[in-house]
């Protein structure tokens, strides 16, 4: 093909040279603009945390450079208006032909993007997007009836049962600039405004030295972990101190590191080891791989059900009482829930940004069930403070830990914060670490000082109520509380129902009546014989699997991102150097959420939600076997630990 194009390479959460289709395309075709636009504005209530915005500016430094090696830079510009505004501007300055840009699949990106796709076609511009992100594209898995998946195991074993080529590509070896670069009106990287001088005097210093950002490093991390972790990951995956998880979430959130690469390596080591007679190896891969798996499952459901990043998945928890208390939510935000385990886990996510996926867990459980914080509350906490901070991810785990998809944690599921960290703490060394104030405090009574005797307490330097506080609530009126809260959330389903029914209900309906409302979204796919293979295509709704309450799905996208892309093939990454740092500790974010005003150093960046509002919402975050390693979210198998739960007779809508 004639080396004619002059292409915009829009970046975005693609941050990397190898395995980058659009940018991979644009080399071979010609000349290209490689442009990245920050624009808060477009970010909406989800601006990104300081620790985000860290990492952002340290990988775009990354990637700046090794463009400039490759013969063309990398433009910035800080966008005012909009990145519409910007991506016009360069493509006058320059007479580029056309955009390319690899796709996201958040309900707010989605929107953007076709929005940003349609006004620029409608100018004549050709738009083409690509698959960077996703083994699996959202469109391409559904049940045997056209419809979406909203249980995880039936849709990773459809994803398996799948084929799956992989074919690697590897990084232009040389970029030629469009004429004119010069011409367009980019920034210096300070000037995007990522970090203010206090940050990077302070906190923000402390996270280089924990963390090295930036595409080659993550294929570094990548090698290293599964060279020297991956094999032992189902043993040493559940442990919340030490290296015990793969680190690469971060990476793959801005796309230094491509799942693509990432699985393929994985899937070598597992032959290489079941050749070599490693049987043990394979509970490890698979736990993996299904880690991956909840990363491509979180993209899924967002994006055939972009309602969830604002209510249950469930149509029944809108009518949960949940209990919008800023006191108790800023008593978990601040570790000083009387619980330690939970205390110890929101210092450590506070102090550093991060925490291991099992402390996540026990955390975002203990606010949705024993507060009964609304779950949007606590996911948008953590996305404000997190350095690995991943909407669709935080979504999923969310939803899934208050019971608010079909698979998720039951309702009435409670767990015992003392029992969780006799399990996952048992020496008490993560609480001594960051819970000073207990660090004297004996093994036996670490996990729950309100039963040590006085002499123990006297001793250890504790005073209840004072250095360390008291149980904010005690486990059997929490078990009480949510037991009630269900009750209620059934009576006025069930009420709900009856009054659409106007009255006229027979006994045949009742089971009917108090079942789960689950939504349906038809995917089957109707192509042409022309049209390409990997158009993307949006959903459409057909309501709801209960006739008797049929749920409003509505297609929010109609047809978004129905692009003309080539017919390349798929793209693998390579990658290069860097080093692995054992340590990999941040410091807090300052940046907004749309709850409730939080502690000092948060800057609210949007408008609190009026607090009734969020008894429509609905709580939920993946408990699973093993942390949020570099895939996402692993999936938790805890669930009939005995001793684990605390139960009492559930009380249902007669």
């Amino acid at each position: 093909m004639a080396r004619s194009e002059k292409t915009v390479v829009w970046f975005r959460r693609d941050l990397r040279i190898d395995d980058n289709p659009a940018l991979a395309t644009a080399a071979k075709e010609g000349s290209v603009l490689p442009l990245f636009i920050w624009c808060p504005a477009d970010y909406e209530q989800y601006y990104p945390g300081r620790c985000s915005r860290w990492w952002l500016k340290q990988s775009l430094a990354h990637l700046g450079k090794s463009l400039e090696s490759l013969g063309c830079p990398l433009t910035l510009i800080h966008a005012e208006d909009s990145t519409l505004a910007a991506l016009l501007e360069s493509i006058h300055s320059t007479g580029a032909t056309r955009v390319v840009y690899n796709r996201l699949y958040d309900p707010i990106s989605l929107v953007h993007d076709d929005r940003i796709k349609n006004e620029l076609s409608a100018l004549g511009i050709p738009v083409q997007s690509f698959n960077g992100d996703l083994l699996y594209e959202p469109w391409e898995v559904y049940d045997e009836n056209g419809q979406a998946f909203t249980n995880f195991n039936m849709y990773w074993e459809k994803c398996m049962n799948l084929s799956l080529e992989i074919s690697q590509s590897l990084a232009p070896v040389r970029l030629v600039p469009v004429p004119g670069i010069e011409n367009v009106r980019g920034c210096p990287i300070d000037d995007l405004g990522l970090e203010s001088s206090k940050d990077e005097e302070s906190s923000n210093a402390l996270l280089s030295r924990a963390w090295s950002p930036g595409w080659r490093n993550a294929e570094n991390m990548l090698d290293e972990f599964v060279s020297y972790g991956l094999l032992e990951y189902s043993k040493h995956g559940m442990k919340v101190g030490g290296t015990t998880t793969s680190l690469l979430s971060p990476y793959l959130h801005f796309g230094e590191l491509s799942v693509r690469k990432v699985y393929q390596l994985v899937k070598m080591h597992q032959v290489n080891w079941e050749n070599e007679g490693k049987s043990e190896a394979e509970e490890s891969v698979l736990l993996f791989l299904r880690s991956i798996g909840f990363r491509e499952y979180s993209r899924y459901l967002c994006f055939n059900f972009p309602f969830t990043q604002k209510r249950s998945l469930l149509g029944n928890l809108k009518h949960y009482p949940w209990r919008s208390d800023e006191d108790r939510f800023k008593s978990w935000r601040q570790g000083m829930t009387g619980y330690p385990l939970v205390d110890a886990g929101m210092r450590e996510l506070w102090a550093t940004g991060w925490t291991h996926n099992r402390i996540r867990v026990i955390v975002s459980s203990f606010a949705v069930k024993f507060l009964q914080i609304p779950w949007i509350w606590g996911m948008k906490y953590f996305w404000d403070v997190l350095l690995d901070a991943d909407l669709e991810s935080d979504i999923l785990g969310w939803q899934y830990i208050s019971g608010s998809l079909p698979d998720g944690h039951e309702l009435s599921r409670l767990d015992n914060p003392e029992v969780q960290g006799q399990k996952y703490d048992p020496d008490g060394e993560y609480i001594r670490t960051w819970i000073p104030e207990l660090a004297r405090m004996p093994t036996e009574w670490i996990h729950c000082p309100w039963d040590a005797p006085s002499s123990i307490l006297e001793v250890a330097g504790v005073e209840l109520g004072f250095s360390y506080p008291k149980p904010i609530v005690q486990l059997h009126m929490a078990r009480e509380c949510l037991d009630d809260a269900i009750s209620t959330m059934w009576q006025l389903d069930t009420a709900a129902k009856l009054a659409e029914l106007d009255g006229e209900v027979v006994e045949d309906n009742m089971n009917n009546i108090r079942s789960f409302d689950i939504p349906n979204v038809v995917l089957k796919k109707e192509l042409s014989p022309s049209a390409s293979s990997i158009d993307q295509r949006i959903p459409s709704t057909s309501g709801q699997k209960k006739k008797l309450q049929p749920l409003e799905v509505k297609a929010p996208y109609k047809q978004i991102i129905q692009d003309d892309v080539m017919n390349a093939s798929n793209m693998e990454d390579t990658g290069s150097t860097a080093k692995l740092q054992a340590s990999r500790k941040r410091s807090s974010s300052d940046s907004a959420f749309n709850v409730p005003s939080c502690s000092s150093s948060l800057i609210m960046h949007s408008q609190i939600h009026d607090p009734n509002s969020c008894l429509v919402l609905h709580s939920d975050y993946l408990q699973q076997n093993a942390d949020r390693n570099g895939a996402g979210k692993v999936e938790d198998n805890d669930s009939e630990d005995s001793g684990t739960s605390i139960s009492r007779p559930s009380k249902r809508a007669a």
